[in-house]
């Protein structure tokens, strides 16, 4: 009879751990209270995904792309190594294998092999198709770790092509009414999403905000097109006066106060504002979570990176899916096939 005395083993320590034998593999890593032995992968450049960047003693794995993209704003990838999807990263009796998971450009799911089982650990991914990247890949595994930003049936997205022709019919009707319509989005994939809607359903100018048009420059050397002009630039400045184009800006920026501005936020979080907004995200919906963890087909789901949702997703798993799941953060799991 096969014992098994050394299990793989998950759990939450600043960031998703992963250990087998002697191997450990941490994910997204959150802290630097974290010791020289580990490996560090990224999936994708938000910040609060990226801190390993910022620790140049931590060994760390990412996409091209999303090194790219970190070192945008001035930060050095010390020991840091780049992926090639779906090919493999042997650190002892562990295998990481990167995979798309269609949330920014460059962002990666891994799927995690050890002689016990496979992991898959999402970061945080996107089921649908977009305008700029692939969406996510569902892995059979039996273990999977899944973000749930939004993973309450409250959050269920309109479609995109429907968003857009209303992006567009508000933008219309501001410059209709004299006003230069802005939107508000991450700088990093929903910015580069709405100037794309707007390339490629309206003929109105975009003026893309200087910290959106680095991250535009990026897209672009990785073969994705957007459109725009800068902000800074003496074209951008005579299309604001004629109030003839629309502004796409970062997230928490007021550069236009005066009353010839009108601003809408572009954000998942969207579904429960009540001021003007466009829930258009760069994330999976409630719905096309639970669909992709079908396809995965996993024995144990583990939620996290959601707050509360965590345990919302979390018990709807189990009542409607039959899978056992909880909380990763909750206690450590020990798996073994």
């Amino acid at each position: 009879m096969r014992k098994w005395a050394f299990p793989l083993r998950i759990k939450w320590e600043s960031g998703v751990l992963i250990e087998y034998k002697d191997a450990k593999v941490i994910f997204d890593l959150q802290s630097k209270s974290i010791n020289h032995g580990v490996t560090s992968f990224v999936t994708h450049a938000h910040i609060d995904h990226s801190r390993a960047f910022k620790l140049r003693h931590i060994s760390k794995f990412s996409s091209e792309e999303t090194k790219s993209l970190v070192t945008l704003e001035g930060i050095k990838a010390d020991k840091w190594w780049p992926l090639t999807l779906n090919k493999g990263i042997k650190l002892g009796d562990i295998e990481v294998i990167p995979h798309f998971a269609g949330h920014i450009l460059g962002s990666c799911e891994f799927e995690v092999s050890t002689p016990d089982g496979t992991v898959l650990f999402t970061g945080d991914i996107n089921t649908r198709e977009t305008r700029t990247v692939k969406p996510a890949e569902p892995i059979k595994c039996d273990v999977l770790i899944i973000e749930a930003t939004f993973g309450s049936p409250e959050f269920v997205f309109p479609p995109d092509e429907i968003l857009a022709q209303e992006m567009v019919s508000w933008a219309n009707k501001a410059l209709d009414e004299g006003k230069t319509p802005i939107f508000q989005a991450d700088a990093i994939g929903n910015a580069q999403e709405v100037i794309r809607i707007f390339n490629e359903n309206a003929s109105i100018p975009v003026i893309s905000h200087s910290k959106i048009s680095k991250v535009n420059k990026v897209y672009e050397h990785y073969g994705c097109k957007v459109n725009y002009i800068d902000i800074n630039s003496e074209e951008a400045s005579e299309l604001i006066l004629n109030r003839n184009a629309v502004i796409v800006a970062p997230k928490r920026l007021d550069l236009f106060p005066s009353f010839e501005y009108t601003s809408a936020m572009v954000t998942g979080w969207a579904i429960k504002f009540k001021r003007r907004s466009f829930p258009l995200s760069d994330h999976a919906d409630f719905s096309n979570l639970i669909r992709f963890i079908g396809e995965c087909n996993p024995k144990i789901v583990l939620t996290y990176h959601g707050g509360r949702f965590n345990e919302v997703l979390a018990k709807y798993i189990e009542k409607n899916l039959g899978v056992r799941s909880y909380p990763l953060d909750l206690i450590p799991t020990n798996f073994s096939n």
